[in-house]
């Protein structure tokens, strides 16, 4: 009995997340761009991937680059997923930081930002804002 309601509880938690989130993708060589339609306008994303495009981020790069979303109380997020384990080089801060600046100022308004690093599934293992 026990089981049953522990199991019923774990899927309906799934199901909410599954329902919650709505990702969707464009991709420019073999470099994607994720992000989540159930809180990002497709126009703004549109506007973000075109801003990778002409800031070369793409370039030299494979698989996902990074991801958008936006919380309810309207910070955005933008996700890396850097996070290999151990520590992240220095470096990689530093230009993460300064790409999601650019994000902000070129694309986004100057609207609050959060920056959360994370392994390649998108779990945070560290944020800030910016």
């Amino acid at each position: 009995m026990y089981k049953a309601v522990f199991i019923a509880a774990i899927l309906f938690v799934i199901a909410a997340i599954v329902l919650n989130n709505n990702f969707e993708q464009f991709e420019h060589n073999n470099a994607v761009f994720v992000y989540d339609a159930s809180h990002v306008d497709t126009t703004k994303a549109k506007q973000v991937h075109d801003f990778l495009i002409n800031q070369q981020v793409y370039d030299g790069r494979t698989g996902d680059v990074l991801l958008l979303t936006k919380t309810k109380t309207g910070i955005w997020v933008i996700k890396f997923p850097v996070y290999q384990g151990g520590e992240v080089p220095k470096q990689v801060l530093e230009q993460v930081q300064a790409l999601t600046l650019n994000i902000k100022q070129g694309v986004l308004n100057n609207e609050p930002v959060e920056i959360h690093i994370t392994n390649s599934g998108y779990q945070s293992v560290q944020f800030f804002k910016v």
